[in-house]
């Protein structure tokens, strides 16, 4: 088979190691070496990730462009992204790219004008796109089998230890909770509503561990036939085990919750039951790796196998609406 060569540029994202480690085991992919400029970040990530990196040669900048790659998986630290995956386009290359898309739009906006122009392969690393549950539940509400969308609820909350929660205050960032967090969710609510006519953001401090965060928040994203809500939080326990994407349309409710490890899908159609009592089914869908098909589309949309499918419309716009819920003047 056709192998893919492909350079990894920085590994101080947090989702580096896993997504790396799922492409090194991805048909048609080929790793041909790293690139990381920080001495720091690189003797720390291959000491918290034991075996991953261990066959994967380091390069300065200039050999990793020179070693006959046509991609580039951008997962240097969140501040580094953009700029990052600029550099990469304009050198041709396509590029996966972690999340989230940085706060200046209009330097996302040049590095998407530029895959845009020459009709790269852009992939961002909103892994839930690529949950089984998900699809099974946009699929069903493309085909019209719920009927007219009226309500959504997102959930994707986690109990961070400190160091996590000190890592996001670092980011310098609004809200950081909902910069790393809402916009995997905030994604999916705009993959079938589109843009809101309106969208508020609620923002709390709670306190916790004595640090000063921006660590809860709950998006009210309004459409003219209803609401959807996005929360996101770092201090609820089992907030993991809570995590939700739930679709409510006129002729049924599909939910996914636990959304992964375990992954649960449960439905419901009008008319199932009674209104005042539960009606739901358990749906049966096997659960896959967080970061397989992911890497595994990416691979296959560069070779051809399935078709060339990038919105970079709804990529820009989610980046939009994600900074205008962590209270920046995007309009």
């Amino acid at each position: 088979m056709k192998k893919t060569r492909i350079g990894i540029f920085g590994i101080g994202h947090n989702h580096a190691a896993a997504a790396i480690d799922t492409l090194r085991k991805t048909e048609g992919a080929e790793i041909a070496g790293l690139y990381e400029p920080s001495d720091e970040t690189y003797a720390r990530r291959v000491k918290e990730n034991p075996g991953v990196y261990d066959d994967i040669p380091r390069f300065s900048l200039d050999e990793l462009f020179a070693a006959g790659i046509e991609a580039a998986m951008v997962e240097s630290s969140v501040p580094d992204l953009v700029a990052t995956a600029t550099i990469c386009a304009e050198r041709g290359l396509h590029v996966h790219m972690d999340k989230p898309a940085g706060t200046d739009l209009d330097a996302y906006k040049k590095f998407l004008d530029i895959a845009k122009d020459k009709k790269l392969v852009f992939q961002t690393g909103y892994m839930y796109r690529y949950n089984a549950g998900i699809r099974y539940v946009l699929s069903k509400a493309k085909r019209g089998e719920l009927g007219r969308i009226y309500n959504i609820v997102a959930t994707m909350s986690t109990k961070h230890p400190e160091w996590f929660k000190r890592q996001l205050s670092g980011y310098g960032v609004r809200c950081p909770s909902t910069f790393i967090f809402g916009g995997h969710l905030i994604d999916l609510v705009m993959k079938l509503k589109g843009n809101p006519e309106e969208l508020t953001a609620f923002n709390a401090v709670s306190g916790d561990g004595g640090i000063e965060l921006t660590d809860t928040s709950v998006i009210v994203m309004s459409y003219p036939d209803g609401i959807s809500t996005v929360k996101t939080s770092s201090v609820e326990v089992n907030g993991w085990g809570m995590r939700e994407f739930t679709v409510y349309g006129e002729k049924g409710t599909v939910s996914v919750s636990p959304i992964e490890c375990p992954m649960i899908v449960r439905e419901a159609a009008a008319g199932d039951g009674n209104p005042w009592k539960d009606c739901h089914r358990v749906i049966d869908i096997p659960e896959e790796g967080r970061y397989d098909v992911m890497m595994r589309e990416f691979i296959d949309m560069i070779q051809g196998a399935i078709p060339y499918d990038v919105d970079f419309e709804h990529e820009y716009n989610l980046q939009k609406y994600t900074l205008k819920a962590c209270g920046y003047d995007v309009d």
